[in-house]
This record gives C-alpha cells, sequence and structure tokens, in this order.
C-alpha cells in the first residue's frame, strides 16, 4: 500500500496546479474544485491550507514573486565582474527567468485580484527588492532621497512593461531588451542626480554610465 503524501507535499501540490490554471485563465473562471481534482487532492484540503480561492491564488502570486526575486539575487558571472558587466548580468538573470515563466509572471503583474491590497504589496515588494538591489550596487543605501526612489519606481514598471510586451509579441530579443531597460536606467540615475544634489555617484559608476552611451 502507497504511503500518502506529506502534508507539505499535499499543499505544494494545490499550489502547483493553482499556479498552472491561474496563469492560463482567466481567475473567475477557475474553481477550486478543479484546482483539487488537478492536484490530485480531497477537495478540503484548499480551505484547510489556504481558507478560499483568494487565499490560494496569494499564495500562488507569493511564491512567484519570491522566484522572480530568487532570479533577481543571482551572482554576477565573477567576483571582480565590471559594474556595467554585472548590471546587464542581472538584466539577463531577470529576463531569463520571466521567460521561463511568463504566463505566471503576466499573472503576477495584471493581477486578477485588481484593487485586493495582499496582491498589491506583494508586487510592490518584488519590485522594490529589484530597484534596492540596483541601488545598492551602486553604493546607495537608506535613507532613499524621494526623487530616486520615485524614479526607481519608475524604472522597474517601464521594465516590466516592456517584459510583458516581449511576452505578448515574442518578437524582441533578450539582449536588445537589457540594452533598453540599462540606457533608461543611467538616463534615470543621470537626471535624479542633476535634481537632488545629495546623490553623487563613486567614479566607477559615472565610468559604468558611460559604456552604455
Amino acid at each position: 500500500m502507497c504511503a500518502k503524501p506529506a502534508v507539505a507535499d499535499r499543499r505544494q501540490a494545490i499550489i502547483d496546479a493553482a499556479r498552472h490554471l491561474f496563469a492560463t485563465r482567466p481567475y473567475d473562471r477557475v474553481t477550486t474544485s478543479e484546482i483539487a481534482k488537478n492536484a490530485g487532492v480531497a477537495y478540503g484540503l484548499i480551505a484547510h491550507h489556504f481558507e478560499n480561492k483568494r487565499g490560494l491564488y496569494l499564495a500562488v502570486m507569493n511564491e512567484i514573486a519570491e522566484e522572480i526575486a530568487a532570479a533577481q539575487l543571482s551572482l554576477p558571472p565573477a567576483a571582480d565582474a565590471a559594474l556595467a558587466d554585472q548590471l546587464r548580468h542581472a538584466l539577463r538573470s531577470h529576463i531569463a527567468y520571466i521567460d521561463s515563466y511568463s504566463g505566471s509572471f503576466v499573472a503576477l503583474l495584471r493581477g486578477a485580484l485588481g484593487a485586493d491590497t495582499e496582491h498589491q504589496e506583494a508586487v510592490e515588494q518584488l519590485r522594490w527588492i529589484g530597484a534596492q538591489r540596483i541601488l545598492l550596487a551602486l553604493g546607495i543605501i537608506d535613507p532613499i532621497p524621494p526623487v530616486l526612489r520615485a524614479a526607481m519606481h519608475g524604472w522597474v514598471g517601464y521594465l516590466d512593461e516592456m517584459m510583458i510586451d516581449r511576452i505578448t509579441h515574442r518578437d524582441i530579443d533578450a539582449d536588445a531588451l537589457v540594452e533598453l531597460a540599462a540606457a533608461a536606467l543611467v538616463t534615470t540615475l543621470k537626471t535624479t542626480a542633476a535634481i537632488e544634489p545629495s546623490i553623487v555617484y563613486s567614479p566607477e559608476v559615472l565610468d559604468a554610465f558611460e559604456s552604455f552611451g
């Protein structure tokens, strides 16, 4: 007689089944009974682990956000890599991850729950993790000047929308996207420094800026 899957395995099976369905259909067209059937578990386990469909949806979105955050934190190609190469590497890692889970990424960003505050917070946290990693590489730590905070939020949104366009049309080369995103970031950072005198970049950062033209 086969042993029953562990509790953690059953919970993950539910998340995996829900993730596939939420990535391929609108939220309102996915039922918990269908999720349970695809996961091979009893229907009541969804309520036991997640309370309801909204709770399960948020668990799926949080898992996607954590995976994207891990991709953003991947190591540069070499410990002594130039700052410009580190930036390009980080962007390529981000794009490669999203290419692997394009449907889930669009579901996360487009937010099937609309104005749900927990979903918005998950997306916001993910975006700011990426922005903070860039700022840390530039030697900028808290407190972040308001103009720079606003500018980085805008840049991350710009990158996300370019990724959604790439996913939708499938006709943009990844290297082209890297250069577009990097050039936009450099322009953003230069402009914020011109507006806010307290923002000062090191010679290494300024050299990296020049490598992007």
